[in-house]
């Protein structure tokens, strides 16, 4: 099965963009890269230094010769029924020289093959003496190099080794002989019983494996486009009785969008939900459950929100150009939403009526565990070990329903082919095996998960899984109805790697949910997570390895973004020489929601006083800055400052960051009170020493002489009272005075 190529990876909502990828994976690749550049310029300098003679001595690659291949394939699916006759379409395709005119031979066997085994044998090494009546010859034209010449080699209905014929399956071999080479392509045809048989084709419809939790509008325009992937099944599935298993984020990529959702994805949506085919949901994503089971997650994961997704714009009643901040608030209720915008059920809604799950390989822990809500778990026959394998059978408690093996690989095969002769053969093979069953009345064929498959090809696997004589299209309805039959589990080889990497997932999931409480609404981060986990774990995935790697990368790189989204950012330096300030602390948010976070600062120091928390509202992909009061005390020094972040319920947001402030202490205070210090003592003193002049002067009551000296103690005078009220400076005068008029 060819792999589908993986969508490629987009920022998922509620995401930062990562800049680059930064995992183990991505620095192999890009040392490997570097390693693989310096052996071209060694290289490249060696074969300078070289001689002419050297260089001519090396030899010219050639190309690989390619041998002619013959393929023959009965018409009609390989049915040959009493009266029709037997055609076989020969190809001879020229390998890398032209081929010459020739003639082939077709031989058929007279004893039919009885077993699979007998089939397998016959295709893979054919006999010649198992086919020794010829039937028929035709000429081949000549064919240039590449090209094919074709033939058909008809048997009338009337010719006895027809008409003879007992039911069966009976070998056809066809020979050329090319340059002297005989080629030989085996191939079978069905004499059929006409006996009654039921037969169910289930057809997955799923789509390439991507990182992101639904399809963007860009992936869905070209999925859904005139040569699309799910166009091509749709129109496959259309008319046919085929059981469809539907992976239902297609579906919610399509509804989550609305009116904005191309025309085509509208359209397509339309038209699958008017078949009338019987359906069954896959795991969200068409993730593996049988990995989730393994790894200890019992039940498998759901989804639990795609508000993320939706765009109000596609539904009436909202705004038509929704601003940047503008996000699908989900519904409190899967059944009642006022919003206008459709609930989580309405976007998965696949119109099933029976829960039923199919992982890629089951064990009996598995199948238990998958079994135990009362869903049905669709497996193969490789998964039975006994008795014989029945269409429904049980595995104690647990329903299944089994899938016959050989013919839905066979069918998946034809269904994924490109050449009709090729197709043709592989119809004719499964018409072969279904003609020898192992389940019964009742065959189960189970497609194989790929989205690259034609309408043309498709429907030719679902009409020749009905096409032998007796087989009657059985709805699932029917086949859950019917008697089951009690088996025994053989326990298949599960994915290790994916099993591996769930722990690893769900880990980054915890710590997106603990995040995810600074919005208001965080089933927008935790949801889009779910969904992206579940789109990680898809069977799509499934011989992909290095795309799947890329993919883990890239998701573990959006989860450290979002994880490192809001955040402090590195403080500088502060220099504080007031006694109470505001210290500006900046915050980033590069989410598309707006934040609610708690700001929480804490010193040791008794030099700084800083306020301990404070809220902080952030708009959508926008940094603030938060004002942080602090007060100085007396005394200088660098103060560290310890700053966190946490959400409304407490969760420790970001990194922790440390803020340096160099306290100088309150020199506006300390220096208005030492001002007003030496002040008073200027005025005390001057008030000391007036007081103290005062008591110093003799008392005097007569008139006043031409010195203080000649006034009595007693005189108390106007002119003394003037005297002494004078000033410093006629105080000053008046003691220098005195001695001389004593003397």
């Amino acid at each position: 099965m060819t792999a589908p190529t993986p969508l490629p990876a987009s920022a998922p909502p509620g995401h930062p963009v990562p800049r680059r990828r930064t995992g183990l994976s991505g620095l192999v690749r890009r040392l490997s890269a570097t390693v693989a550049i310096g052996v071209l310029f060694a290289a490249g300098g060696l074969a300078t230094d070289a001689t002419p003679a050297a260089a001519a001595a090396t030899p010219t690659p050639t190309a690989t010769a390619v041998d002619p291949q013959l393929v023959a394939a009965p018409l009609s699916g390989g049915v040959v029924s009493p009266g029709d006759s037997l055609a076989l379409s020969i190809g001879l395709t020229a390998g890398s020289t032209p081929l010459a005119a020739t003639q082939v031979t077709v031989a058929i066997g007279t004893e039919p093959l009885t077993t699979r085994t007998d089939v397998g044998d016959w295709l893979a090494s054919p006999l010649t003496e198992r086919t020794p009546t010829i039937v028929g010859t035709a000429s081949l034209d000549p064919a240039a190099a590449g090209e094919r010449t074709s033939a058909i080699v008809r048997v009338p209905a009337t010719d006895p080794v027809l008409t003879d014929r007992t039911p069966g399956v009976y070998p056809v071999l066809a020979n050329v002989t090319v340059a002297g080479r005989t080629l030989r392509s085996a191939s079978v045809f069905v004499v059929p019983t006409g006996a009654a048989s039921d037969v169910a084709v289930i057809v997955p419809i799923t789509a390439p494996p991507t990182g992101r939790g639904l399809l963007s509008a860009d992936d869905l325009a070209s999925l859904t486009a005139e040569d699309g992937a799910l166009t091509a099944v749709l129109t496959g599935v259309q008319g046919t009785d085929a059981i469809l298993a539907v992976d239902p984020a297609i579906l919610a990529a399509i509804r989550a969008l609305g009116t904005t959702a191309p025309a085509t994805a509208r359209d397509w949506l339309a038209r699958f939900e008017a078949l009338p085919n019987d359906r069954f949901a896959l795991q969200f994503g068409d993730a593996d459950p049988s990995a989730q089971v393994a790894a200890g997650v019992v039940p498998p994961l759901a989804p639990t929100s795609l508000a993320a997704y939706i765009d109000p714009a596609g539904f009436s009643g909202n705004d038509p150009e929704p601003t940047p901040t503008a996000t699908a608030t989900p519904s409190k209720s899967d059944t009642d939403d006022e919003s206008g915008l459709p609930t989580l059920d309405e976007l998965l809604d696949v119109g099933a009526t029976t829960d039923i799950w199919w992982p890629d390989a089951v064990t009996a822990e598995v199948v238990a565990a998958l079994g135990a809500g009362g869903a049905l778990t669709l497996t193969d026959t490789t998964a039975i070990a006994a008795p014989s394998p029945a269409a429904h059978a049980r595995a104690g408690d647990a329903g299944l329903l089994v899938a016959d093996a050989d013919v839905s690989a066979v069918l998946s095969t034809a269904a994924v082919s490109a050449d009709a002769l090729d197709r043709a053969a592989a119809l004719a093979e499964a018409s072969a095996l279904e003609a020898l069953p192992v389940t019964g009345s009742a065959t189960v064929v189970a497609l194989d998960r790929n989205p690259t498959r034609s309408a043309l090809a498709l429907r030719a696997a679902i009409d020749a899984a009905q096409a032998l004589p007796g087989a009657r299209p059985l709805g699932l309805a029917a086949l859950i109805s019917s008697e089951s039959r009690e088996v025994t589990i053989t326990d298949q080889p599960l994915a290790t790697t994916r099993i591996e990497v769930v722990p690893t997932l769900l880990d980054g999931e915890q710590r997106i949910e603990s995040f995810a409480s600074v919005i208001a609404e965080p089933s927008l981060l935790t949801g889009a997570e779910r969904a992206e986990i579940l789109q990680l774990l898809s069977l799509g995935w499934t011989g992909q390895d290095a795309a799947w790697a890329d993919a883990l990368d890239a998701h573990a790189e959006a989860t450290r973004a979002t994880l490192s989204s809001v955040a402090i950012l590195p403080p500088s330096p502060i220099q504080l020489v007031a006694a109470d300030a505001e210290i500006p602390v900046g915050i980033k948010n590069d989410l598309p929601y707006p934040v609610t976070v708690t700001l929480h600062a804490r010193s040791d120091d008794l030099r700084l006083e800083v306020t301990e928390s404070s809220e902080v509202e952030i708009g959508p992909q926008q940094s603030t800055r938060a004002s942080l009061p602090v007060k100085a005390r007396v005394g200088s020094g660098t103060v560290e400052v310890d700053l966190s972040l946490t959400s409304p319920t407490g969760v420790r947001i970001g990194t922790d960051q440390s803020l340096e402030v160099n306290v100088r202490a309150d020199w506006e205070t300390i220096g208005l009170v030492i001002l007003s210090v030496l002040a008073a003592a200027f005025l005390a003193i001057g008030a000391v020493r007036t007081v103290r002049r005062i008591r110093r002067r003799p008392e005097s009551g007569g008139p006043e002489t031409e010195g203080p000296e000649t006034e009595g103690p007693e005189s108390g005078g106007p002119e003394t009272a003037a005297t002494d009220t004078a000033g410093a400076d006629t105080a000053t005068d008046a003691d220098s005075t005195a001695p001389k008029e004593q003397s």
